[in-house]
């Protein structure tokens, strides 16, 4: 992917109030031309309100929004959605079901030579050629978000803003969805904003994801990044199954808990001192023999291609998920060790 980073929509100390209410904290977010940002946090943190005030659907209170240089919204400009070269596609296709595929995707394109080239052009890009005589009520669900975006793409924005679109589909086709629709606006250049709070989906398909909580970003960073090295505990618990432990952090580049003496990531909030040690749980390999921490197997539970398996560690349990091939049995004695870096938070 070519993004222009010359060219980025900067988003600078948002703030929006309902009532006396803040539900976004001093938003900074900078977004390559390009590229796909996912906005990933728990319902009510304040991400599809952030979403409608870079549409344009709604003001901020405070704070400036400005696409590639323009300024878009600010304390003295506001420039409305109609104006502002996006698509949007919302979490309800909202297709009109009177009107076929062609003529959902001809709604928002002007009445001028090329028009029906440029559907048949965003039919083929979405994956729906052969299908523009339809009705909405004759496509599947997944057809359906497609027409949606086929719709939003047909005028040929800079920016397609997607609000949790694939809610309605079961989790696989969600996420397979997702990262077909990632690659189609990858193919366009056009620069995504993503609402998510699936942390699978965030994973996927962006080249940056903004962990959002309360109205506030906790931490903006590439996925690994933000998996790997979470800015903070709750950032960890947000994105993915997280293992912490009491321990403590130390000057040398380690941290010591329950799994053994564990490397550290240096940009550990907590340097030195009491910790309380993060590690995912697939870091944790169970051997029956060899290097670390002595375990026993007290649960075990089949789960098809892995198995959950319950560890004893003396004063501490630990559940873990294991491949279902190299898994224990109940009962079984052998040793814990964890592949990889830890991070370390200061203790609550």
């Amino acid at each position: 992917m070519d993004t222009d980073a010359g060219n980025p929509m900067i988003l600078s100390r948002i703030r929006k109030y309902f009532g006396a209410t803040e539900v976004l904290s001093g938003i900074d977010l900078t977004i390559p031309q390009g590229s796909v940002l996912a906005l990933l946090g728990p319902s009510g943190c304040g991400k599809t309100t952030l979403l409608r005030l870079i549409a344009g659907f709604d003001p901020p209170d405070e704070g400036r929004i400005a696409f590639g240089g323009r300024v878009m919204a600010s304390p003295t400009v506001f420039v409305p959605p109609e104006r502002r070269g996006i698509g949007y596609v919302p979490q309800e296709g909202t297709l009109f079901p009177h009107l076929t595929v062609e003529g959902n995707i001809r709604f928002g394109l002007p009445r001028q030579a090329g028009r029906r080239e440029r559907v048949e052009e965003v039919l083929a890009l979405t994956g729906l050629s052969g299908l523009g005589r339809r009705y909405p009520h004759e496509l599947s669900g997944g057809q359906q978000q497609r027409v949606a975006l086929a719709r939003a793409l047909a005028p040929g924005p800079s920016l397609v803003l997607l609000d949790e679109p694939f809610n309605a589909l079961d989790l696989d086709l969600r996420r397979s969805m997702c990262e077909e629709v990632a690659r189609v606006l990858r193919q366009t250049g056009t620069t995504t904003v993503l609402v998510t709070h699936d942390p699978g989906e965030a994973f996927a398909v962006s080249d940056q994801l903004a962990v959002m909580q309360s109205g506030r970003i906790m931490q903006c960073a590439r996925p690994e990044q933000v998996y790997w090295q979470p800015a903070s505990a709750a950032v960890a618990r947000l994105t993915g199954p997280a293992i912490f432990l009491p321990g403590r952090s130390r000057a040398d580049g380690t941290a010591s808990c329950a799994l053994g003496e564990l490397p550290r990531h240096p940009d550990s909030p907590c340097p030195e001192g009491p910790a309380s040690v993060l590690v995912r749980p697939e870091q944790v390999q169970w051997t029956s023999d060899g290097p670390g921490v002595p375990a026993r197997v007290d649960y075990r539970s089949f789960r098809g291609d892995h198995t959950l398996i319950g560890v004893d560690l003396g004063n501490l349990c630990l559940d873990l998920r294991v491949p279902s091939l190299s898994a224990p049995q109940l009962g079984a004695e052998g040793r814990l060790r964890v592949l990889g870096a830890c991070m370390a938070y200061p203790e609550p």
